[in-house]
């Protein structure tokens, strides 16, 4: 009867190892899916960090269209002007120019050399504007002339500025 006790005891302590182990896995699985979680709700934030930051700008360049074409001005003037230099202030996460140093990731500068504002993201995927995920070290845009061509003539005209994403074949990485 003794070897019956013993063996009943042995298998009362693996069931509790097994109750344990089995906690344990649970809690590693919700840990993961929590972590996960904070993850894609911190690149959608920063998404719409950028969303925001962008409409600042083109609503500052739609201004300075205005303002240009009321003075008698050439918009063609402004392409890749830096529109930062539009807003009343710098955005809290402006590295300044591009090429004078390494700029952090979540920051944006402005190449001068290039004349075009860029992004580093703070994830390897970053979620791209239109909603999927892409790849990218940097985002980039250019300040550019919008023009129109009205049906009677053949002659385009400026009719504002507008910022326009430069494409990755198109500009080289920063």
């Amino acid at each position: 009867m003794a070897a019956v006790n013993a063996v009943g005891y042995v298998g009362a302590d693996n069931h509790r190892r097994f109750q344990w182990l089995a906690a344990f896995c649970l809690l590693g699985v919700a840990v993961t899916v929590l972590l996960a979680s904070l993850e894609r709700t911190a690149a959608q934030a920063e998404r719409q960090s950028v969303q925001l930051m962008l409409n600042q700008f083109r609503s500052a360049l739609v201004v300075k269209g205005a303002e240009v074409m009321l003075t008698g001005g050439r918009l063609e003037d402004w392409q890749g002007a830096n529109p930062v230099d539009l807003l009343q202030s710098a955005p809290m996460n402006w590295g300044g120019d591009c090429s004078e140093t390494e700029h952090r990731k979540g920051s944006w500068c402005f190449s001068r050399d290039e004349r075009v504002l860029v992004y580093r993201p703070r994830w390897v995927e970053f979620p791209g504007l239109n909603g999927g995920p892409e790849p990218t070290e940097s985002v980039v845009w250019r300040v550019e002339t919008e023009f129109t061509q009205p049906a009677r003539t053949r002659e385009r005209r400026a009719v504002g500025l507008v910022l326009n994403r430069v494409n990755f074949g198109q500009q080289k990485p920063y």
